[in-house]
């Protein structure tokens, strides 16, 4: 009869030894997985602080600047050559007993004004386009560069919100298990 009871105490003994091996490897498996969420969650915030300076597009966008002022000048200084041979004109003008000096002073005149008019107007044309080009290019990149920010910020907050749920799980499913395992761990103390 005493050895029964041995017996049967040991057997007993034996499937609690194996109940507590199993929930101590879940203990482990739990921990290991709550530090690899708080390794990958500092992996996505990392990332987050890699998000690139806007400063040189805003540099690009202050030599646009420069150019259109550049040609806001050179409409300026072509207006007032224009006014120039304006005045020209009126002086040839009044020169009345020279008309073969006239006549071939407002040719060349009118030469010389068109000449520049094709020369201000191909200037302007090329400036504008140049211009132009210049900031759909830089436009069309700043608009690529904010579109990939937000996809990547929305993406890594994304991450950073699941990854902080399963960290969040991780560690309540650990706290009940240890809290499970304090309790059955007195119980079979006092029982004991």
């Amino acid at each position: 009869d005493l050895y029964r009871l041995l017996s049967l105490f040991l057997f007993s003994q034996q499937i609690v030894l194996k109940e507590l091996e199993e929930k101590h490897k879940a203990i482990d498996a739990l921990s290991k997985r709550s530090k690899e969420a708080e390794a990958a969650f500092l992996n996505v915030y990392k990332k987050i602080i890699d998000v690139p300076d806007p400063v040189p597009v805003l540099e690009l966008a202050q030599q646009l600047q420069l150019k259109l002022q550049r040609m806001h000048d050179i409409e300026t200084e072509n207006t007032k050559l224009r006014e120039t041979l304006e005045d020209y004109n009126k002086e040839f003008a009044d020169v009345k007993n020279q008309e073969v000096t006239i006549k071939n002073l407002k040719e060349k005149i009118r030469e010389y004004e068109q000449s520049l008019k094709n020369q201000a107007e191909n200037l302007a044309q090329e400036k504008q386009l140049q211009l132009h080009n210049d900031y759909a290019e830089k436009e069309r990149k700043l608009q690529e560069s904010q579109d990939s920010m937000s996809s990547r910020l929305e993406e890594a907050e994304h991450k950073a919100q699941s990854l902080q749920t399963a960290l969040e799980t991780t560690q309540a499913e650990l706290f009940d298990l240890k809290t499970k395992y304090d309790e059955e761990s007195t119980a079979k103390y006092v029982s004991g």
